[in-house]
């Protein structure tokens, strides 16, 4: 995979997540540089790297290649899809819950905070309301364009429950990982350029969420 933008958008997809919230994610966890090896703080889980800073074992738990680090952590397949839905992520959160996923290691955790181990300071929940702004600008740069869902509704009803529990404790697969995740709600996205004001109000209106 040599496309980050590509990648993003079917990570998301396969998550069930709004691709501007994943790549504002990745922006904010890579100073705004989308570098997939971007090393970050050294904690108690060692020297963190890529596009949402695993540390080691997690990097080696979930199956990141730092020979091949957009094609192993992006995608269906990819380690950012198997630690999120390790961690308790369902299609249809919130940009906080998918935050925290990433800062504190499961969705509601809005009032952690990782400054003592070596990052921001901050909690997860100031981190998105004040930190965020800039790295959403970055991200839809990133994806250039506006999305639409194909299930405007959100994730068919028993789709949440479908995907609860598709990796063991371990994050390894489970055999049904991949028809589940085929059966996510996908967003497409088009070209603004003809429309700059929807671009500027799905910006807004993330922002505002």
């Amino acid at each position: 995979m040599t496309d980050i933008r590509q990648g993003i958008i079917e990570t998301a997809n396969a998550l069930g997540m709004d691709p501007g919230v994943l790549a504002t994610i990745i922006s904010y966890e890579t100073a705004g540089t989308f570098d997939p090896t971007k090393r970050g703080p050294t904690t108690k889980w060692g020297q963190h790297r890529g596009l949402i800073q695993f540390g080691d074992p997690q990097a080696k738990q979930y199956g990141v290649d730092w020979n091949d680090p957009l094609g192993s952590q992006l995608g269906p397949d990819g380690a950012i899809v198997k630690y999120f839905l390790a961690s308790g992520w369902k299609p249809g959160m919130s940009e906080l819950d998918a935050y925290s996923v990433v800062n504190a290691g499961a969705p509601g955790r809005y009032n952690a905070s990782d400054t003592a181990a070596g990052g921001a300071p901050g909690t997860v929940q100031d981190k998105v309301n004040n930190q965020f702004g800039p790295h959403r600008d970055k991200a839809y740069a990133l994806l250039g364009g506006e999305y639409t869902p194909s299930t405007p509704s959100g994730p068919p009803q028993g789709q949440q429950n479908a995907l609860a529990g598709p990796f063991s404790v371990q994050g390894q697969p489970a055999q049904n990982a991949q028809n589940a995740l085929a059966q996510q709600p996908q967003f497409q996205w088009t070209d603004m350029r003809s429309d700059p004001a929807m671009f500027m109000n799905r910006r807004n209106s993330l922002a505002m969420g």
